[in-house]
């Protein structure tokens, strides 16, 4: 079976639980790759002053893999991080859901209601879910093109042509055939090659040497 596009899976689950990546269906060579990246990514948020060199080197002492694959890590990190400044809230995102999912656990394993809905509350604050999804919205406007398909030529400013109908079928009364016919050939002795050798004059044309 051929591995999902690990970017795409990336984008989506970066920050996803393990367990919850294999619930999915996702691969354990493809949840692994996504640790492998969440790792570095979350190295690289804590030490911004590192460069491309540094996470590479860190790449390959962690996981003992190769040049190009560090390297071709190296590529998926940085498209998934794309501004730092972006990042920095996502990651501060899910770190801030992280701790909340762990007070709610707290507040429910203690039976306190009160602290499970505040953490809730503050679960979907972070997370906007009082607000509108705008792409969702965005899919919802889309409407549908719907194809109408025609031979009429007015449809595109063309004008009919006169008695074309009775001119088409008496075209295909002349020429259609229901079955092949079978004809003779004779194979020929010729060198091909020479034959469509392409013309070595200036002008296109071997007779071209009688010009004037």
């Amino acid at each position: 079976m051929a591995l999902p596009a690990i970017l795409d899976v990336a984008r989506e689950h970066l920050f996803a639980d393990i367990d919850k990546m294999a619930a999915s269906g996702l691969p354990e060579l493809t949840i692994n790759h996504i640790v492998r990246l969440r790792d570095i990514y979350s190295y690289w948020i804590n030490f911004p002053s590192k460069r491309d060199r540094d996470i590479v080197a860190e790449l390959k002492s962690r996981y003992g893999i190769c040049d190009t694959v560090a390297r071709e890590d190296l590529r998926l990190i940085k498209t998934l991080m794309g501004d730092l400044q972006r990042v920095t809230k996502d990651y501060m995102r899910y770190r801030t859901t992280e701790m909340l999912y762990r007070a709610y656990d707290k507040a429910d394993s203690q039976n306190n209601p009160r602290n499970m809905i505040a953490a809730a509350a503050q679960l979907g604050k972070i997370h906007q879910l009082d607000k509108d999804d705008e792409r969702a919205n965005i899919i919802d406007k889309m409407v549908p093109v719907v194809l109408s398909f025609t031979d009429d030529p007015t449809v595109i400013g063309i004008q009919r042509m006169p008695g074309f109908r009775e001119k088409q079928k008496k075209l295909k009364e002349k020429y259609w055939a229901e079955q092949t016919l079978d004809v003779e050939f004779e194979e020929i002795d010729a060198r091909l090659d020479d034959i469509f050798k392409p013309s070595t004059t200036p002008y296109g044309n071997q007779g071209s040497e009688s010009l004037p």
